[in-house]
């Protein structure tokens, strides 16, 4: 089961990957690999992108400030999978979103679930040892 979510990790940093170097040509790429998609959806997914990245420098913030320890690496992507799933269903509910629009929210939804048992695992293995993770 480890490897079956190590490999879909790996399957997102590819996607991560290959959506930077697409923007930086001048492509746009909408997950899940959509290269064209309805005006609509592209500022549905625009504003659902903002508020998630907003609350998750919000919450890196307010973890410096309230000297919280260090989240893992991986902790920033399954927070940022959350506050992307929160989004995604406030603004369907405000803007009346289409249920097609908002089928890519059911895939974030599962790689959320597979990133959390692997930090749980993650969490298991490490139990008791003294480890610094400083991102």
């Amino acid at each position: 089961m480890q490897i079956f979510r190590k490999a879909l990790i790996l399957i997102l940093f590819i996607w991560f990957v290959t959506a930077i170097l697409m923007a930086v040509f001048g492509t746009d790429l909408f997950f899940p690999f959509d290269f064209k998609i309805s005006e609509s959806a592209q500022l549905y997914r625009y504003k659902t992108s903002r508020f998630a990245a907003g609350c998750l420098l919000a919450y890196a913030v307010f973890r410096y400030l309230f000297a919280f320890k260090a989240a893992p690496s991986l902790a920033i992507v399954l927070n940022y999978g959350v506050f992307y799933l929160i989004g995604g269903l406030l603004f369907a509910y405000q803007d009346f979103v289409p249920q097609k629009d908002m089928y890519h929210l059911l895939l974030v939804a599962f790689l959320v679930v597979v990133i959390w048992f692997e930090l749980r695992q993650k969490t298991r293995e490490d139990g008791g040892t003294f480890r610094r993770d400083y991102f």
